[in-house]
């Protein structure tokens, strides 16, 4: 990949943006200046990508998109080098099969980032009322997800859009607290392991806080009997959020010893060793998965 190529795209992208912030309010106008600028960005781009013999086929989209055509041509740069990366790795069957369940994963978590996004927009460009009637109304699984967007909200200037979210975030961490209390005086070890972790990775937690209650995940977790599969994958991820990297590989050689393996906690080693680049750790784990 051309690396002037990329920078100077990415200059274009910012010459685009700041054209777009500045004179935005003129866009439904085609003999506005903006459109002029815009026009003069996008020919000087194709003209170079034209001299460099680099011809992507997104002049139409960078033309009369401003910002976007800019956007999906980077974007593309992404997907292509990632697919240029891996073509050159001497891979076996499974391990390509893993890379293509990757990419596709990789696409459902953009639709999410996507979603993020726009719940992003709207809590920093939407109006006091649009902010609180979208908190209001805004309702997912992903407790994650809504924890994120929850804390981005208490950055508002706003009090009473403050006010809902810290309200919110208050109502969650209840929650987890008499969930645990109760599985506590139910001596419910199970539940209040999970219920533990869950706390731990849900994203409500920082800094002491959240090492205080991955210490105790932890605790509760290695004091078991018998450890299933399940407590095995919450202690992987506990200590891999701790960024204790060398008793991840403890864990994982346990896990490989075992007969009854999840393949939750099977994708999760191998999404493991793939952000961390380790690839023949990840084929290691494709070839033990043949054999369980």
């Amino acid at each position: 990949m051309n690396i002037l190529y990329e920078i100077v795209t990415v200059i274009f992208l910012i010459l685009d943006i700041v054209t777009l912030y500045f004179l935005g309010d003129q866009i439904l106008s085609f003999k506005s200046p903006f459109w002029v600028i815009h026009f003069i960005l996008a020919i000087l781009f194709i003209l170079f990508e034209k001299k460099i013999k680099e011809n992507e086929g997104y002049d139409i989209f960078i033309l009369l998109f401003p910002v976007l055509g800019f956007l999906m041509l980077i974007f593309e740069y992404i997907l292509r080098f990632r697919m240029k990366f891996e073509s050159n790795l001497e891979i076996d069957e499974g391990f390509e099969k893993y890379l293509e369940s990757k990419e596709r994963e990789i696409i459902v978590q953009r639709s999410l980032d996507l979603n993020l996004i726009g719940a992003y927009d709207i809590l920093s460009v939407g109006s006091a009322k649009e902010k609180k009637d979208f908190l209001i109304g805004f309702e997912t699984k992903n407790i994650k997800f809504k924890i994120e967007v929850l804390k981005k909200a208490l950055w508002d200037e706003d009090i009473d859009v403050i006010h809902y979210a810290a309200t919110e975030i208050n109502k969650i961490d209840e929650g987890f607290q008499k969930r645990i209390e109760k599985y506590k005086k139910e001596r419910n070890k199970d539940a209040l392991c999970k219920e533990y972790f869950e706390y731990s990775v849900c994203g409500l937690l920082e800094g002491g806080v959240l090492e205080f209650y991955q210490i105790i995940t932890l605790k509760l977790l290695r004091n078991k009997v018998h450890l299933t599969i399940d407590d095995l994958y919450m202690i992987l991820v506990t200590y891999r959020n701790m960024e204790n990297y060398e008793k991840c590989e403890e864990v994982i050689k346990k896990v490989m010893k075992r007969k009854d393996v999840s393949e939750k906690i099977i994708n999760y080693i191998k999404q493991y060793y793939y952000e961390e680049n380790k690839n023949d750790k990840l084929k290691e784990v494709e070839k033990w998965q043949e054999s369980v």
